[in-house]
């Protein structure tokens, strides 16, 4: 756990420099009146620091996304909150049942975590946030499904616990349409 959490640390500390070298450059960009900030050297290094943490994760698109808890329908559907709000209770309500058998309550600890909003009906489905996240975000923006919470006002609600809120902020940092972002954002 100690190591763990110190491989955490690095990489949330690597991903606030990166943060901070991407507002640099955006304030460049827009006191010079520049159209991009692909030429400015904070971007660049904002751009190579987020690849680092990415490279260090590995692959992350099987990750927390058990079989068992797979929605029945298709993620790409993103106009009909119907088929979200039953795929969402679904997924919940088998967790719950698993959770009840399974948790041992001692290990449960939620500080530090965040909650992370999606809404399905403002995707471009660009696929940043899943190359950007090495597919902790499908290629729809959808975060895994073992992390779902609930659905409520056109949104998915889902928890990010803490050693992967640096993973999941490195897709929500890339999202142009803003369809994933954090609660506490808007």
């Amino acid at each position: 756990m100690g190591a763990e959490s110190d491989d955490v640390r690095r990489r949330q500390s690597s991903y606030n420099v990166a943060e901070q070298n991407w507002n640099e450059a955006i304030e460049i960009m827009n006191r010079r009146g520049l159209e991009s900030v692909a030429g400015i050297s904070q971007y660049q290094f904002a751009v190579a620091q987020l690849k680092e943490i990415r490279d260090l994760l590995g692959p992350m698109d099987s990750l927390f996304r058990s079989p068992e808890l797979k929605p029945t329908f298709s993620l790409d559907q993103f106009e009909n909150d119907t088929p979200w709000i039953e795929a969402v209770e679904e997924v919940v309500t088998l967790r719950a049942g698993f959770v009840a058998a399974n948790v041992d309550e001692q290990f449960v600890n939620d500080e530090g975590g965040r909650f992370l909003l999606y809404t399905p009906s403002e995707n471009l489905a660009c696929g940043a946030a899943d190359a950007s996240s090495n597919g902790f975000f499908d290629t729809n923006n959808v975060p895994p499904w073992d992390l779902w919470l609930g659905f409520s006002g056109r949104t998915l609600v889902s928890w990010i616990p803490p050693p992967l809120v640096d993973v999941a902020a490195m897709g929500v940092f890339v999202n142009p349409e803003e369809c994933i972002r954090w609660a506490d954002s808007r």
